[in-house]
């Protein structure tokens, strides 16, 4: 099959409606969450014209990324939860056994609760180092496309916007290679 723009139109992305709320001006937007946070989104007072806005302005990156010849994602594949069975093997060295199994004696917990309640939590704070990177990536991009300032702007204007910091730490972490 041909990848054209019809063919990516039809592709089934994850669509996210989410109301906003009225202290932000209230109505509706609508997210393709596969191309991060805030890259395809589109808004309206009703679910139904933020969804018609999303497939307007899908319409026209997607025409453009074509254009460009960018590579446009397509939806990643459902899994269904059946195929799992929730166990699995996994092979550590005698101590870590040794330490886990002391630690969840300590706590009341079996062994199998531990890990599965360690494992949950390592791939949650994953999950959100890994939005937090998109996130700080989307701002930058803003930020660049923003502050791209010609010299036909007020030059006070544009010396208060180069004073502006940069977004590279938070809490004293560096994140700068995150985008």
């Amino acid at each position: 099959m041909k990848k054209d723009l019809r063919y990516y139109m039809n592709l089934p992305y994850k669509i996210e409606i989410r109301a906003i709320p009225e202290s932000e001006g209230g109505g509706y937007v609508a997210l393709l969450p596969e191309f991060g946070r805030f890259t395809l989104a589109g808004d309206g007072d009703t679910p139904e014209e933020a969804l018609r806005s999303l497939d307007e302005i899908k319409e026209i990156l997607f025409r453009e990324w074509l254009e460009q010849g960018l590579p446009i994602p397509e939806p990643e594949g459902e899994h269904d939860i059946e195929e799992f069975s929730g166990k699995f093997v996994i092979r550590i060295p005698k101590y870590l056994h040794c330490n886990l199994s002391s630690y969840a004696r300590k706590n009341g917990v079996s062994l199998n609760q531990l890990v599965a309640t360690l494992l949950s939590e390592a791939l949650e704070r994953k999950r959100n180092v890994s939005t937090f990177k998109e996130i700080l990536s989307e701002i930058k991009k803003i930020k660049k496309c923003v502050f791209k300032i010609d010299s036909k702007t007020d030059p006070k204007l544009n010396m208060e916007i180069g004073n502006l910091p940069l977004m590279d730490t938070v809490d004293g972490n560096e994140y700068s290679k995150a985008a």
